[in-house]
């Protein structure tokens, strides 16, 4: 049995954030096979952008609710426009028959995601602030995400605590 990689660590408070850090720890989610599981249901069942998601559980420090409004309105707008637009088209390559077509999509629907995970980081750089602290990370969740149930939120934050 392989052992999945050691979760990345969260940025300190006072560190610079880095798209590159929070792809890491992207990633690290997307190979947890539960947290995956629920991610994918969540997106194909309710339009969820699961890199949202994952920046709402990655980002350490501060942010107001107009900071975080602000991060689900822009990410939400390319996500719809042009991830899961590429996520369709691939999804419609048969992968035996067509391999390189459906290598081609899939990187180019990963590409679409680190352009928004960079964007996610660049806005929220932008919008550090010394506002109240922004809810604990289920009630964050259930802010960002009303079409989601308590209980799923919480099996899924257990997900990745495991």
């Amino acid at each position: 049995m392989s052992r999945s990689p050691k979760r990345p660590e969260l940025p300190a408070r006072r560190e610079p954030l880095s798209t590159d850090a929070f792809w890491a720890f992207a990633v690290w989610c997307w190979s947890q096979p539960e947290a995956r599981s629920r991610l994918l249901h969540w997106q194909d069942h309710h339009q969820i952008d699961v890199l949202l998601v994952l920046f709402a559980c990655w980002l350490p420090d501060r942010r107001g609710s107009p900071v975080w409004r602000k991060l689900a309105q822009g990410s939400g707008d390319w996500n719809r426009r042009v991830t899961r637009r590429i996520r369709t088209l691939r999804r419609r390559i048969p992968e035996r028959s067509w391999a390189d077509g459906y290598r081609a999509c899939l990187a180019l629907e990963q590409s679409a995601e680190r352009v928004e995970a960079a964007w996610l980081t660049q806005t929220a750089r932008l919008g550090r602030s010394e506002a109240p602290a922004s809810p604990a990370l289920s009630e964050r969740l259930r802010r960002l995400f009303p079409a989601l149930s308590e209980s799923e939120i919480d099996r899924f934050l257990a997900d990745l605590r495991s």
